[in-house]
């Protein structure tokens, strides 16, 4: 009797968060909501809502799915010429657990820096269902420095402490050289795993079909491949996004005219396919 109330309990929170997430954007509230639908095998589907609301100078997130709730504040400051900061925070709290997450993030001159921590009592992928399969303690940061008009350095750095402890670091460092295309070469390291950083971004044809690529090749072997091409005059565009690594895992991404599609495989198989309602303002 107590698993079956457990079970309708979480079913009507299910519904309740939902319901309030329509009703914000029923009232104008919400600048932007998505829906959609995430399934997992063998698991069952799991409905997802998310949802973005203007607080004055201020943008609030709200995430819902059959399992969890989230909720998160972002801010960008506008420095004129100088540059911009960002900084974002969020929380999560599910069945499973809970977790929190911060960013901040500038450019000032020729320097732009990101800094991000994260920690979770559980897998972020059963706090929100987009985000990875990882539990614990992440920080991570990331730094470019502009040498000239057409030449970049880029910089990252990363730690991880796993649920069960165990702790493993990450460093990156890269050149980028831009021409009619943008080159990029670079060594790594993840986990005493060393590899070689290789990277091409350019258009394809005067319509303005962009594609990036980059790939991670060594130790550690990861490919990930971005583009996309203008489908008319109102800035709707297709977005195709591939991700390919060893150890086994892949994905594959679709987006156009506010649907989009996700599949992927990291030892088992899930979709999730959702569709965005905009409501003015600037997302």
């Amino acid at each position: 009797m107590i698993q079956m109330g457990f079970h309708q309990y979480r079913r009507l929170l299910h519904f309740v968060l939902i319901v309030l997430g329509l009703q914000l954007s029923a009232f104008g509230l919400a600048q932007s909501l998505t829906m959609g639908l995430f399934g997992r095998l063998p698991d069952a589907l799991t409905p997802t809502a998310e949802a973005t609301l203007p607080l004055g100078d201020f943008a609030l997130e709200a995430r819902f799915q059959r399992d969890a709730l989230g909720v998160g504040l972002a801010r960008t400051l506008e420095f004129s010429a100088l540059g911009r900061l960002s900084y974002r925070v969020r929380a999560g709290l599910g069945f499973a657990g809970w977790g929190v997450e911060s960013r901040i993030g500038g450019t000032f001159g020729p320097v732009a820096a990101s800094l991000e921590a994260l920690y979770s009592t559980t897998q972020r992928s059963a706090l929100w269902v987009g985000d990875e399969a990882l539990g614990g303690l992440r920080v991570g940061l990331l730094g470019r420095y502009r040498l000239s008009p057409r030449e970049t350095l880029g910089l990252g750095l990363g730690y991880k402490r796993s649920l069960a402890g165990l702790a493993s670091g990450s460093g990156e460092l890269s050149y980028a050289l831009r021409q009619e295309q943008t080159y990029t070469l670079g060594l790594g390291v993840d986990d005493s795993r060393l590899y070689a950083l290789l990277g091409w971004r350019g258009e394809l044809d005067e319509a303005g079909t962009l594609l990036e690529t980059t790939l991670r090749a060594g130790q550690l072997w990861r490919l990930e491949a971005a583009l996309t091409a203008p489908l008319d005059e109102e800035l709707n565009n297709l977005k195709l996004r591939l991700t390919a690594a060893y150890p086994w895992a892949a994905s594959l991404g679709v987006e156009a005219y506010r649907f989009r599609a996700d599949a992927s495989y990291d030892g088992g198989f899930s979709l999730w396919l959702r569709y965005t309602l905009s409501f003015g303002g600037t997302e």
